[in-house]
Order: structure tokens, then sequence, then C-alpha cells
């Protein structure tokens, strides 16, 4: 055995990220995170590899086989991380299957010495209609997304045919592992979206990475005598380490700004949000000259659904709830959570009349029961508003008016929902 001590500090490197990784998926639930792991942890078998038998002429192809399938494998787990469709796990393991399998065949054989054009090409082919019918059996119709994705399938079987046809099935492989990082690359951006340090971070990774591959090819073929040292190609998998790190830190940010403002169960707003909407919307009625509703709901008898059912299903018909009331409200209403079974809603009317046909909608939202994991629950909602400039100036005083409206509501006195409610 051979061992290659300038692989030391690349596999410490990499241990590092692993325990870096594994504590953070003990307290993280997306399955992202496990699958960046296990990624992880190929990409150290491949250095642990490397230091026990580094690259020599007449070396161990065995050696060469682990590392390769397991920067292949790598990969692919990062793919099916941030793959659009692959959202449970039966569909995490197609994809994996899909991806891998021909790549690792492909390679491996390639490893051992077989020399036979008519199986790559056999096998190239397979591979590429198997991602192509994964994609229209996901999609099921033309998007951009759908045609990119089948382009670059296409694009990376016609390489790999190339280089099987020039007879260097060698640069089948690194054609291989650069789609995959690049595809990698593409999925990670099209998942998130976001123009943040970590997702900008990961996806330049990724992208180096794969360009790493093409250009030992280049290298190799055009400067044989160029050295370049390990730790320059190994800065683009630090990138990508470094990258999700700050990803996931991004996130947990935004998740805690979030939930500083918005319901956890609901989504909606909270009462901290509700105030500046509704100071907005003031505002924006004394401009012009519009008037704003607020209406005070609060569902009746919600309380028996929890003793009856459970808090499991209680939440799940709060859930329902906010549904159907959201459907009755345009896109610049704001509906907040403010209370257990109580929620505001601010929106901007031209008149009385329409402040009253909003608590028509709403209260017409309950009509039909709710069907919540089989079992049937029949709710109706009390509802009270008040106007502004009509009936108060100030935001406390409007939400207060609006309370005492939707008790007298509720308990069945004289309506204080109409138009001609003096308060």
């Amino acid at each position: 055995m051979h061992l290659n001590f300038n692989a030391v500090p690349a596999l410490i490197a990499l241990a590092i990220l692993v325990a870096v990784f594994a504590a953070i998926s003990r307290h993280h639930s997306r399955e992202r995170v496990r699958l960046w792991l296990a990624g992880w942890i190929l990409v150290l078998l491949r250095a642990a590899v490397q230091f026990v038998n580094p690259p020599r002429p007449g070396g161990l192809r065995l050696d060469l086989a682990i590392g390769l399938s397991a920067l292949e494998l790598a990969s692919t787990a990062f793919v099916v991380s941030v793959a659009p469709k692959a959202s449970t796990v039966r569909r995490q393991l197609l994809l994996a299957l899909v991806v891998a399998l021909p790549a690792v065949i492909y390679t491996n054989t390639m490893v051992w010495g077989v020399e036979s054009p008519a199986f790559y090409y056999s096998l190239t082919a397979a591979g590429c209609l198997a991602g192509l019918f994964i994609l229209w059996k996901w999609y099921r119709k033309i998007t951009t997304y759908g045609v990119a994705v089948a382009a670059s399938i296409l694009l990376v079987g016609v390489l790999v045919g190339w280089s099987i046809a020039a007879g260097r099935s060698d640069y089948g492989v690194h054609i291989i592992l650069a789609a995959i990082n690049f595809f990698a690359a593409a999925m990670f951006w099209y998942r998130l979206r976001r123009n943040s340090a970590g997702v900008l971070a990961t996806v330049f990774g990724f992208f180096s990475w794969g360009a790493s591959f093409p250009t030992a090819i280049l290298l190799r073929t055009w400067m044989p005598g160029a050295k370049l040292d390990v730790e320059i190609w190994d800065i683009p998998k630090y990138l990508v380490a470094i990258g999700m790190i700050v990803t996931l830190l991004e996130e947990q940010i935004l998740e805690s700004e979030h939930l500083a403002y918005h319901d956890a169960l609901t989504g909606l707003p909270n009462r901290r949000l509700l105030q500046d909407r509704l100071l907005q919307a003031i505002a924006h009625a004394a401009r012009s000259g519009r008037k704003v509703a607020v209406l005070l709901l609060d569902l009746d008898d919600f309380k028996g659904v929890n003793d009856t059912f459970g808090h499991r299903i209680g939440d799940g018909v709060l859930q329902e709830v906010v549904g159907r009331l959201s459907a009755r409200l345009r896109a610049a209403d704001t509906i907040a959570r403010t209370g257990g079974d109580e929620f505001t809603v601010v929106s901007e009317v031209v008149d009385p009349q329409g402040a009253q046909t909003l608590v028509w909608a709403l209260e017409s939202a309950l009509l039909l029961p709710l069907r919540v994991d089989r079992r049937t629950v029949k709710l109706s909602v009390s509802v009270g508003y008040a106007l502004f400039p009509d009936d108060a100036a100030d935001p406390g005083e409007l939400c207060a008016l609006a309370d005492r409206a939707m008790y007298v509501a509720k308990h069945g006195g004289e309506s204080l929902n109409s138009a001609d409610t003096t308060y």
C-alpha cells in the first residue's frame, strides 16, 4: 500500500466538512441537507482512495473505479437534492437511478478496459432515453425548463457519442462528470432563484467543478507538461460546500424573519404585520379619497372541533378555512390571524356597501361543510367591521369597533354589519 501524504490536507478538510454537514442534518428537517451529507461522504471516500492508493502508472484499477464512481454518485446526490419534481423518496431514488446507473456502468466498463463501441453507444442511448422519459413522465407538457433539460440531455449524449467514435471513451467519463455538475449548478439556481451570496457561490462552485473536467482534457492535450497543484482542483469543491452552508444560514434568517411577521400554522400575517398593513392602507385611502374596511372574523364553535376531533384536525380545519377566506379576497387585501380562531381583514373599499358585500362574501365562504382527513366539519363565521374614516381615524379604535360589532353579531344581537350602522 502506498500512501499519498500530499492528499492529507484535502482529506482533513473534507472530513471536517462531512462532520459539519452531519451536525447540520441532525437539526435540519429538509431532505436536501441529508442528500448533501451523502454527497460529501462520497467525495470524502474519493479523497480517502487517493490517499491510500494515489494515481500512478500501473496503479490498481479498482482505486480509479471507486474514486470516479464516488464522484458521480456525489454529483448525482447534489442534483437530486434540488431537482424540482423529486419531492418524494420514491422520485428521488428513481432520478438517482436514471442519472447514476448509466454513468457508473460506463465509467467502470471503461476503467476495466472494455472495448466495445456498440456497448458504449447502447448505454449512452439508454441513459438519454431514460432521462427524457422521466422528464416527460413528470411534466407532461412543453415548458421552457423542460425543453432546456431535454436539449441538455441530448447534447450530453452527442458529446459522449463523439468521444466513443473518436476512440476516447475516457473522455466520455469527463463529459459525464462535467454534465452532472452543470446540471447541479443549473437546478440549484432554478430551484432557489436568489441573488444571495450562498446561492451564487454554490452555483459558481458547481459550474467550476464541472468545468474542471474538460479543462483537464484540454491541458492534457495541449499542455501535457503543465502541472497544477491538487489544491487548485479542489477549490470548486470547497466553494460549493461554503455556498451550501451559507445558503442554509440565509434560509434560516429568512425563515426567522418570516416567523416574526407571520403565523406559523397558516402562514398569514400576524398582529405585528397587520398593524403595518393597516397603516399603509389608511395612508393610501387618505390620499385617494377611498375608505378602509377593517373586518374582524371569529369562527363559531371552533372549540368544539378541537374537543371532538383533536387539535391535529383543528389545525387542518383552520388551514382549510384560510384557503376559503383567501379565495374571496383580492390580492391587495390583507387577511391576518389575530387569535386562535380569529382573523382580521383589511380592505380598501369605495363605500360602505362595498364593505357589506365583502362581509357577505366571507360569510358565504363557509356555507359548505369542510372535509379534513375524511371528517366533515360544519362551521360558520361571525363578522363585524368598521370603516375609515367614517367610524374612526385611529387604527386601534377601528379594530376595537370592529371587535365590538363582531361580538354583537356573534351573540345574536342587532347586527352592526350594515352600511347605516352608527358606532
